[in-house]
């Protein structure tokens, strides 16, 4: 049986909510594309890329076709079900302390999802997950002709039915809001439109308001301790894949002034910056 067509979000309202307060440069929804953050690092090779793509400006897509995840895995959106988003930084943090703006990201989407009875937590390094169900996976980069700028992509599953989903490990908005018995929309289509829209505003708000806190003293710490406390890694038996394709199993005790979480192992203690997590039952 066909799914029913799901609404477009709501570009009039997004403008109104996020680029008239000044929370976003600009924002720029097109239909479909292969992926939000390969399209904002192909413009940051043309000269006019910090004109055209200031400071927190968003590109957003009703569809996302070949998008990439973290070690290069694929991730794609079902039209009009989920979110994926890109957002322009150019923010005043030393190199060192950028990779917390992924994790900053994910700490803005936990505590919308928290707002709504969504009980939200961060997996290290870039997932948010509900009940240890991946509901959200954040990915940053930084073009190499703009090496002052990080392109940070955000892909949300807030419409998917359980059939829909992309994993068994997978969980959505709409599912998890079922499970809260709290605010679900009707299936009348206006209404469930309206979720997937507030939620990017929602979200996007939080987002840059967690930057703007770090740009006065240009420095993580601000918002540091806020962000470890819903990274529900810590203090769990963890596995890290790393890219090499080695493993480190231990207990992750800590994330470390830089962002890097740190496993203890055997005794003694080592920190990662790069790698897959994943949480031993």
């Amino acid at each position: 049986m066909a799914q029913p067509r799901l609404p477009t979000l709501d570009e009039e309202l997004l403008h109104r909510r996020l680029v008239v307060p000044g929370h976003c440069a600009k924002l720029v929804l097109v239909e479909s594309t292969g992926s939000t953050n390969t399209d904002l690092l192909a413009a940051a090779a043309e000269p006019d890329f910090a004109q055209v793509w200031s400071h927190t400006s968003v590109l957003t897509a009703e569809e996302q076709t070949g998008g990439r995840g973290r070690l290069a895995r694929s991730w794609s959106s079902p039209k009009g079900a989920s979110l994926s988003t890109s957002v322009v930084l150019r923010p005043s943090l030393p190199a060192q302390q950028r990779h917390w703006l992924s994790l900053a990201a994910g700490l803005a989407l936990v505590t919308v999802l928290r707002r709504v009875s969504i009980p939200a937590a961060m997996k290290w390094p870039n997932d948010v997950h509900v009940h240890g169900r991946k509901i959200s996976g954040i990915l940053a980069a930084v073009p190499p002709q703009a090496p002052d700028t990080v392109v940070l992509g955000c892909g949300i599953n807030v419409l998917l039915r359980r059939d829909q989903l992309p994993t068994p490990r997978s969980t959505s908005v709409l599912l998890e809001l079922e499970r809260a018995e709290t605010g679900v929309p009707d299936s009348d289509s206006q209404q469930i439109g309206q979720l997937r829209t507030s939620l990017l505003a929602d979200w996007l708000e939080e987002f840059t308001g967690l930057v703007r806190r770090m740009e006065p003293q240009g420095d993580i710490a601000p918002v540091r301790e806020e962000i470890i406390s819903v990274i529900s890694t810590v203090g769990e038996q963890v596995r890290v894949e790393l890219p090499d394709g080695t493993s480190v199993h231990g207990r992750a005790v800590g994330v470390q002034t830089d962002g890097a979480l740190m496993v203890e192992e055997g005794g003694r203690r080592r920190s990662f910056t790069v790698g897959d997590v994943f949480h031993l039952r």
